[in-house]
């Protein structure tokens, strides 16, 4: 079982998701819907800030990234911003983490904020953020985002599903 303290950070060798690849899709379309996916795959301007002890995870650490969005076909649609911070340490060891994302998608922003628990989504478990804005098209949306992250021994390939209210 992988945990934020030991696991090693295995990334995607697939060599898409650089962000030289145009936007190939458009997303006007998606407001009609109630939900969509995208695959997060890869990880760039990675940054750790260590509240203390940089040879272990503790309340206080945070970790911001960007991450690339592809949509089912594979089509680069976008890009996400992501941070965390762990707020809370259980009983168990696991850390409950404070997240802000941002999803860029070429009609305007979606915006996230929430709390999870960072240990069950590296092991695979589906954790929820809420949907809490967002601008140009995305103007004033709510909702949620679903992620899972399918092989708990690549940490920079999530599922996502947002669904809307």
């Amino acid at each position: 079982m992988a945990d934020l303290n030991s696991a090693p950070l295995n990334v995607n060798p697939n060599p898409s998701y650089l962000n030289s690849e145009p936007l190939t899709a458009t997303t006007s379309s998606l407001l009609s819907k109630s939900s969509f996916t995208f695959r997060e795959s890869g990880i760039s301007n990675f940054k750790i800030f260590e509240a203390g002890d940089p040879a272990k995870t503790e309340v206080g650490d945070a970790v911001s990234y960007t991450t690339n969005l592809f949509d089912l076909n594979n089509n680069l649609v976008g890009t996400k911003d992501i941070s965390f911070k762990f707020v809370k340490e259980l009983g168990n060891g696991q850390f409950i983490a404070d997240t802000t994302e941002i999803i860029y998608l070429p009609d305007g922003r979606i915006f996230l904020q929430g709390q999870i628990n960072a240990d069950k989504l590296v092991n695979t478990k589906r954790q929820k953020i809420d949907i809490v804005g967002g601008s140009g098209i995305y103007e004033g949306v709510k909702g949620k985002e679903y992620l899972t992250q399918p092989d708990s021994n690549v940490l920079d390939v999530v599922n996502i599903t947002l669904k809307l209210n």
